[in-house]
């Protein structure tokens, strides 16, 4: 009976590790790289990837506001998953150069002409 129980309760850990999801916050400031100042309306895309397979369910877009603030959260389900999760952040704005931070989630991006 003994034996029963710790299968049980075993399994009961397993299930719930694999359904396991916790909150990512993705919180940047874009300004110029030159004048320092924010920039509004970047196309920020990010890409989620677990080992080199993406998550695109994860993957979430979005566009800076007046302040240049980009800031959202996602609910990452990381479940028994033993692949590194990476979170790629793009950036694009016309007379911008595009750029591409990895595990970069939060702080100011600077973006150049």
């Amino acid at each position: 009976m003994k034996t029963a129980k710790s299968i049980m309760l075993a399994l009961v850990v397993v299930i719930f590790f694999m359904s396991c999801e916790g909150p990512k916050s993705f919180s940047v400031t874009v300004i110029d790289h030159v004048s320092k100042k924010p920039i509004d309306s970047v196309s920020v895309q990010v890409r989620v990837m677990a080992g080199k397979q993406e998550k695109s369910a994860y993957n979430v877009h979005g566009y800076t506001d007046s302040t240049g603030t980009f800031a959202m959260e996602e609910m990452i389900g990381y479940g028994l998953s033993l692949k590194r999760w990476d979170f790629y952040m793009d950036y694009e704005k016309k007379g911008y150069a595009h750029k591409s931070e990895k595990n970069r989630t939060e702080g100011i991006v600077e973006l150049e002409r």
